[in-house]
Parts: C-alpha cells; sequence; structure tokens
C-alpha cells in the first residue's frame, strides 16, 4: 500500500497496519510520527487520531501520472515509458542493418519498408540478426524472405504500446527459449495477440541433445512443464521433463566457422 492510500485511510479513521506505515513515513526519526499522530491498538491494527492536520496534509505525495512527474520523487520506474521501440529486420534491409518501429499512445511508426501480414518474432539477439541461418537449420526457410523478423528482446516485447503494430499481422511466429521465461513471454503474447503461434523446429527429435540448461530447481522445471502443456506444446514439454533441461535459443544456430 502507498503512503497517500495510508493517509487517507487515517483521514476517514479506518484500521491500519502501524509497521507498514511508518515503514513509508520519509521521516529518518522513527518516532517522529509521534509528533502528528496518536495511536490506539484495536483488533485487525491500529487507529490513529490525528494530533497535526498541517503536518498530516503535508505527508500526502502529489499525484503522480507519468515518469517525468515521478522522477522528480524517485519513483520515475512506477510508470512505464510513453513509447515503445522494435527492431526489424526483412528481405529488402542492407547489409543486416535493421530499422525501427516506434509507438506510442497514438499508434506506431516506422521509416521502413514492412513486408506485410507475417512477422517471425524471435527472442534473442544472434538469432535475430543471424535469423536466414536460424530458420533454414530449424526446417522453415520458407519464412525468410516471406516475413518480417521482429527482436524480442526479451520480455521487452510484451509492452502494451506495441500491441497496435503487432496486431497489425495476420499471423504472428514466436520463436522463444524453451523454458519458464520463454513460455511465460509466449503465453502473454497469445493472450492479447491471439494470431501468435509457437515456432518450432520441423523436426525436434534432431535438437533433442540441445536441451543443456540445468533449471534452478525441480519447482522451476515443473511449472515450465506444466505451462508447456497448457499452451498444448506438448512435444516441449516431453522434451524437458525427459531430459530434464531447458533449451536456449541459440543451440538452434550452426556453429560459426573458425577461419
Amino acid at each position: 500500500m502507498k503512503l497517500n492510500q495510508y493517509l487517507t485511510k487515517i483521514s476517514q479513521g479506518k484500521t491500519i497496519n502501524l509497521d507498514r506505515f511508518i515503514a513509508c513515513l520519509p521521516h529518518s526519526d522513527f518516532n517522529e510520527w509521534r509528533k502528528i499522530y496518536s495511536a490506539t491498538r484495536v483488533r485487525g491494527g491500529y487507529n490513529l487520531t490525528i494530533l497535526d492536520e498541517k503536518q498530516h496534509k503535508e505527508l500526502f505525495e502529489p499525484e503522480l501520472s507519468n515518469r517525468v512527474s515521478a522522477s522528480h520523487v524517485g519513483r520515475s520506474h512506477d510508470f512505464s515509458s510513453n513509447y515503445a521501440h522494435i527492431l526489424v529486420l526483412n528481405r529488402i534491409t542492407e547489409s543486416q542493418i535493421p530499422f525501427v518501429v516506434v509507438s506510442n499512445l497514438e499508434g506506431y511508426k516506422t521509416e521502413g519498408k514492412l513486408i506485410g501480414k507475417k512477422a517471425v518474432l524471435i527472442e534473442n539477439i544472434e538469432n535475430f540478426y543471424r535469423y536466414r541461418e536460424f530458420l533454414e537449420f530449424i526446417g522453415h526457410s520458407s519464412m525468410i524472405d516471406s516475413c518480417d523478423i521482429i527482436f524480442g528482446s526479451g520480455n521487452q516485447i510484451c509492452h502494451h504500446l506495441n500491441h497496435s503494430f503487432l496486431s497489425s499481422y495476420d499471423e504472428l511466429y514466436c520463436a522463444q527459449d524453451v523454458e519458464l521465461g520463454g513460455l511465460t513471454i509466449y503465453k502473454t503474447l497469445k493472450a492479447y495477440l491471439p494470431q501468435s503461434n509457437w515456432l518450432a523446429p520441423s523436426d525436434w527429435e534432431v535438437f533433442r541433445n540441445k536441451f543443456k540448461l540445468k533449471p534452478k530447481n525441480s519447482t522451476h522445471l515443473e511449472k515450465a512443464i506444466q505451462l508447456a502443456r497448457d499452451l498444448e506444446l506438448n512435444t516441449e514439454a516431453d522434451l524437458m521433463n525427459q531430459t530434464r533441461s531447458f533449451l536456449e535459443q541459440e543451440a538452434l544456430l550452426p556453429e560459426l566457422s573458425q577461419d
């Protein structure tokens, strides 16, 4: 609960958790609040009586609505940015230099040339820049020239401002790490972009030996397996269960030649 919420409850004569209220106060002196309030213990917490109305009102923090105003009180990270951006590659881009799609509350804009209605969303940067090798290696070479290639940048792709741009596609193919984080990102995307589809190798058995990432603990693994089943990714769930390991997306790239 934020400080203003506690202060409002005090003004209304409602019971509060005194220890948590004190922790929210800006005072360096732990007992400074006693100059403003008297406390009476009641069932479920404390009722505070206001002794100094002026100081009580001065404790209220200004209402914040964006990162800029919040930065003046050190709380900018309580608010999401008014902008989001996505890097895109496709067959039109030259020298593997991506262009940017910038999104805000009014929509999105770009100076790059988008192919159109199908896109491959790639979670990790190595696979993004080597998307031609990646897609060919996993058996989806037909997507190389027919799709826009979007850098997911982990969970950043789920920023709500990206929705307008991503929803412009009829088909979104999501290439994620096969572990709890990657599966959670896919679940989030699928929830608000139903045209999202999981992009798996054409033959998972070829890549069974690539499941090498050990989970933090057995609970982490079991959660990932269950989430995969909830998402109807039963082959991925079986592979995690059988190998007791996760798969990092970079494992689905051919080795670079060492000349």
